[in-house]
């Protein structure tokens, strides 16, 4: 007699689909009919405060704010958390972090807006930028970007929102 080991299978939870997910879409009618390669440069809200230059990069995998957006923003260094880590592949050379920072951000406008906290990367560097909206941030709010159309759309609980 053969004893036979039970074998066990782990599996993994997944979060169920909202029964009706809205369909995120963008029209003809809704470009400019301009040619251009520029960067997405969108406004958000940051902490109650509306930051404009904020540039969308589907390539970054991190948030960062830049320090002088920090100041203005009021914020000290009390605010500020120390990373021990560095940020590689954002200027030639790998820098280190100046610190990192939690704060709400909002995207779109009443009723169709979402706000969520986000860990932004504080670098001292100059920039043209206030902010790099990238991956983490993005995939949080479920958003779809189009350079093309110069606009990112997510889902909200009351429709569609738009930055």
């Amino acid at each position: 007699m053969t004893a036979r080991k039970a074998h066990t299978r782990s599996t993994v939870e997944k979060r169920p689909w909202p029964e009706h997910e809205p369909t995120i879409t963008f029209g003809a009618g809704e470009v400019e009919r301009s040619h251009h390669d520029d960067a997405l440069v969108i406004s958000v809200q940051i902490a109650n405060a509306q930051v404009k230059r904020v540039m969308v990069d589907t390539g970054s995998s991190a948030d960062v704010l830049y320090f002088d957006a920090f100041g203005r923003l009021g914020l000290t260094q009390e605010n500020l958390t120390p990373v021990t880590s560095a940020l590689t592949g954002f200027t030639v050379d790998s820098i280190s972090l100046l610190k990192t920072t939690m704060l709400p951000i909002t995207l779109g406008e009443e009723p169709r807006m979402k706000t969520i906290m986000t860990t932004f990367m504080v670098v001292d560097l100059p920039s043209a930028y206030n902010v790099i909206l990238g991956r983490p941030t993005l995939n949080r709010i479920q958003a779809v970007v189009s350079t093309y159309h110069r606009t990112i759309k997510f889902p909200t609980l009351v429709r569609i929102g738009e930055a």
